[in-house]
This record gives C-alpha cells, structure tokens and sequence, in this order.
C-alpha cells in the first residue's frame, strides 16, 4: 500500500498512524476530499456544489425539515460530492483495492491530453509522480496537476473543468488525481527532483522550472512499448 503524504502539521505519531491505515484514509478521504490540497477557487467551487445537493435533497426528502433533517441532507449531499468527484476511485487503488487494465489506462490519458488542448484557462498542464518515473502497477493513477492562469473567472472555469474530468473519471472508473494550482503553488507542493509529463505548456512555463520534462509523446511511446510490448512508430 503507497504511503499517503500527510500536510506537516499531522506530526503525532498515533494521527500518522491513523491516517496511513485503510480505515483512517478512507475517513479523511471522505471528510476532507482533497480541500487541504485545492486551490482557494476549487474549495469554493465544491462546498458550493455541496450546498447546492443539501437543498435539493431536502427539497425532495423533507417537506417539514428539522435540524436534524439538514444535517442527514448535508451528510448525503457531501457523500454525493466525493463520489461524483471521483475521490472513491483513486482512494481504492492507494490501498490496494481494484486494478487497473494498461490497455484501457493508457487509452484514457490519451483521451485526456487530446481534451486539455486549447483550453484558454489553463496555462499548461503536467503529470507527477511515479508513473511519471515509468514505474506503472496495476494499482497506478495518474497526478494531473494543472497550471492556473491569473484571472479569477478563467480559475472558475478551470474549477469547473476539473470537475468535469473528476466526473468523467469516475464514469469511466479510471483513477484520477487531479488539481490545479497557481504556478507557484505546483512548484511549492510537488517534488523538485520530479520528472513532468508535459500534456500542454504553450510558453514552456512548467520546463523552464525543471532539469528535465518529458513530452507526451514521448511518455505514450515508452509506455506503449515498455508495458504493452507494443511498437510505435
């Protein structure tokens, strides 16, 4: 089971403990949904999203709502949310739970790269970690972390289309880990010895910050051939 990267302020060694287990994942998977990591916009974005389901489900549940009534809507509403942003997915693959098919992995991000293009507010994106590396297993996901531009309505936008690929993730049940950061805040919180797959950096914003990236194509080839045993031209 890959160990989980806890903020630095869970130091206790019973919390890390906890939080390394299955069971301890599972809960703050669920209770913090990735806000800890998001970027300002997103966490608005989702605990609007999270508000908006506790109205609908006490519109169609309750006709006499008490507390106790919007508290059950809310833990419903918030249920919903980490499932429809895919959060349940990649969390099963970091405890070992489910595998993937390279075919159909590999086929995925493929589709993704194509989607991310021409995205006017997004100023570049990249996957991490260690697929990045070449080290693929049956339970890898894949870090995309995208690179924001400053204008507010283009990172609502970008907001909402994270949402839309978590969504779509979780439909295809593919194991997605997706954020999106200032440029600052993707050098701050990812490796600095990491090796970025570059899916699109128009003005070469995310090379120019690391010794070493690789282009798509060239990540899609080596995979193709080092895990399918396919030959691309």
């Amino acid at each position: 089971m890959k160990r989980k990267k806890l903020p630095d302020f869970v130091s206790n060694p019973l919390l890390v403990r906890l939080f390394q287990s299955k069971p301890g994942r599972v809960l703050s998977n669920w209770v913090l949904q990735g806000m800890l990591y998001m970027n300002p916009i997103e966490i608005i974005y989702k605990l609007l999203l999270d508000l908006v389901l506790t109205v609908l489900f006490i519109f169609i549940f309750f006709q006499d709502p008490g507390i106790g009534d919007v508290i059950v809507a809310l833990l419903l509403a918030h249920t919903t949310n980490w499932i429809i942003n895919c959060q349940p997915v990649a969390l099963l693959m970091h405890i070992d739970i489910g595998k993937n098919d390279p075919h159909r992995f590999i086929q995925y991000i493929e589709g993704l790269e194509r989607r991310i293009q021409g995205r006017p507010y997004l100023a570049a994106a990249a996957s991490y970690g260690s697929l990045s590396k070449g080290c693929y297993r049956e339970t890898s996901d894949i870090d995309i972390r995208f690179v924001l531009k400053d204008n507010i309505l283009q990172r609502f936008q970008a907001a909402h289309y994270c949402f839309l690929e978590r969504f779509r993730a979780l439909i295809h049940w593919f194991p997605l880990d997706l954020y999106a950061f200032s440029l600052e805040e993707t050098l701050r919180k990812m490796n600095a010895d990491e090796v970025p797959v570059i899916f699109v950096d128009p003005e070469g914003i995310i090379e120019r910050n690391y010794a070493r990236t690789v282009p798509f194509g060239e990540f899609r080839k080596t995979f193709r051939a080092n895990i399918l045993g396919e030959t691309i031209s």
